[in-house]
Order: structure tokens, then C-alpha cells, then sequence
């Protein structure tokens, strides 16, 4: 039961920094500085997707070649980022 307790805190944690992390983004305004910095989408995902999913890789505690190069389920690839 302690587990079960323990993993559902987690995930209620990662949900919460997750919120956080998305509020900032929209707060700031993220998608539009990108946009006017020149920043924009050829093919694939767009950039703000990039960006989010690179920026929250130390929030996880995930270096760049776990989080990116190795995840497979992703809508990209490393070569994207």
C-alpha cells in the first residue's frame, strides 16, 4: 500500500511541475518569442514542442541523450534538436 501511496505522490508531483513549467511557457509568451527571434517550423513538430520538451529535461532530472537521443517516443528525432 506504501507503494502504491509513494508512485501516486510522484506522479502527482510530476503533474504539478508539469502545470508550472506549461503556465510559464504561456505566461511568457514562449511560442511568440520563437516566432519573432526567427524561430519556425519547417517540417516536423513545431518549434515550441522542441523547445518545451528540451527545457524540461533537468526539471525531470534527464540529460539531454536520455531524454532526447534514446526516447524513442518522441515525435522527433535528435537531429531536430
Amino acid at each position: 500500500m506504501d507503494i502504491t501511496k509513494g508512485y501516486q505522490q510522484q506522479q502527482e508531483e510530476a503533474k504539478r511541475l508539469n502545470n508550472r513549467i506549461s503556465s510559464f511557457i504561456s505566461d511568457f509568451k514562449i511560442g511568440s518569442l520563437l516566432n519573432n527571434s526567427g524561430i519556425r517550423k519547417l517540417r516536423g513538430v513545431t518549434p515550441l514542442t522542441l523547445f518545451t520538451t528540451i527545457f524540461v529535461l533537468p526539471f525531470h532530472g534527464v540529460n539531454f541523450s536520455k531524454g532526447i537521443v534514446k526516447n524513442n517516443a518522441l515525435g522527433f528525432r535528435k537531429d531536430s534538436a
